[in-house]
């Protein structure tokens, strides 16, 4: 007998190094190699390079962070209203129409079954059998 599931009573610990643990956003990672790279024979000079470095990283960083105290909270909190709306019509609208759906379309299934078995099966049988009477002989030679 299946043990009912329990509810934690603590949700679990953010982990606060690996932010993104199911690499959810591994297609907007852009770091400074991945827009810049200077070709063999096109090098500027090392200081040029190494502050364009720093200044693309703190830029961005310091625009992330900006953006993301401005705009973290406000967000999360309309995403989690329309997440919790989609869950909500999932649980109580689209899952007992899909489970209504199953049952009326199960006897459907059934009564169409029964029709095709009643009206094709004596042709399919009445085929075999006419069929069943040749025989292929293979002759060597």
């Amino acid at each position: 007998m299946a043990q009912p599931k329990t509810i934690p009573s603590e949700p679990m610990p953010l982990d606060m190094d690996n932010r993104d643990p199911n690499n959810l956003n591994e297609h907007v990672r852009v770091l400074f190699e991945d827009a810049f790279g200077e070709p063999e024979g096109s090098h500027s000079i090392q200081g040029v390079w190494g502050t364009s470095y720093k200044t693309y990283k703190g830029v961005k960083n310091c625009c992330y962070v900006i953006l993301s105290v401005l705009c973290g909270c406000p967000l999360a909190c309309c995403w989690a209203l329309q997440f919790a709306c989609c869950q909500c019509c999932h649980i109580w609208c689209v899952g007992p129409c899909v489970r209504l759906w199953t049952m009326n379309l199960s006897c459907m299934k059934m009564f169409w079954g029964s029709c095709i078995h009643c009206c094709c099966d004596p042709f399919y049988e009445a085929y075999g059998l006419c069929l069943s009477f040749i025989k292929v002989q293979m002759k060597n030679g």
